[in-house]
């Protein structure tokens, strides 16, 4: 795989930040990986052609350079693995979470132009507009019991869930749309919006520049 990426070098800087905090906090080291295994260009071969998407090529280098999963902003990466012969993200044991790559993924500024054209495509004018959930309450009007799932799935269309970064916030990698391979930030509310990570200069992080700033801060805070 040709990148212009530079990873060399991150993993094991990686390693030593955490065995670095082990020590320093008097602990032993984890008997578990840091990072799960990197994948080869054919199971990333096997992610795109199941979604029908190539992935970002900063995203796909890390795969295959440093892990497929591990530390990282703010608590660690979600896992790419194949859980019953499907690849998905898996946080904490959970259930994988899938990418739909079946359209762009929508800004938070047209979000509710999308739950308006969703509406109108299934036969129902949106007429309230809730402050806080926008038009859940017509998603359950139109799509019964499965309409809080389907509005949420919506919400994501086109990205990724990269990150857990605890108490429900969660970081999300552009795939499909005009933005991918930017990031996203995500608070916990019901209906939060999708900020961009943004670097000290305010320019928007890639996954290349996201990941590194995180590691050179740890580093600076490990001493």
């Amino acid at each position: 795989m040709g990148t212009q990426t530079d990873w060399s070098g991150v993993r094991e800087r990686v390693i030593a930040v955490v065995e670095a905090e082990h020590r320093a906090h008097g602990s032993e080291p984890s008997p578990h990986p840091i990072f799960e295994p990197v994948l080869t260009a054919a199971e990333i071969a096997e992610v795109e052609a199941q979604y029908g998407v190539a992935l970002p090529e900063e995203y796909r280098t890390f795969l295959a350079e440093v892990g497929a999963g591990g530390p990282g902003p703010a608590i660690e990466l979600t896992s790419l693995r194949r859980v019953d012969g499907r690849w998905g993200w898996v946080w904490d044991q959970g259930e994988p979470l899938l990418l739909d790559p079946s359209g762009p993924f929508v800004e938070t500024k047209d979000w509710a132009d999308q739950q308006r054209a969703t509406l109108r495509t299934a036969g129902h004018e949106p007429t309230t507009r809730d402050e806080e959930e926008d038009y859940l309450d017509a998603y359950y009007e139109v799509f019964g019991d499965a309409g809080e799932s389907v509005w949420h799935e919506e919400r994501v269309r086109g990205a990724i869930h990269v990150s857990d970064n605890g108490c429900g916030m969660t970081g999300w990698l552009i795939v499909v749309g005009p933005h991918s391979g930017e990031l996203r930030d995500r608070d916990c509310a019901t209906n939060p919006p999708f900020e961009p990570y943004l670097d000290a200069r305010g320019n928007r992080h890639t996954f290349h520049s996201w990941y590194l700033e995180w590691l050179e801060r740890r580093e600076r805070e490990a001493g």
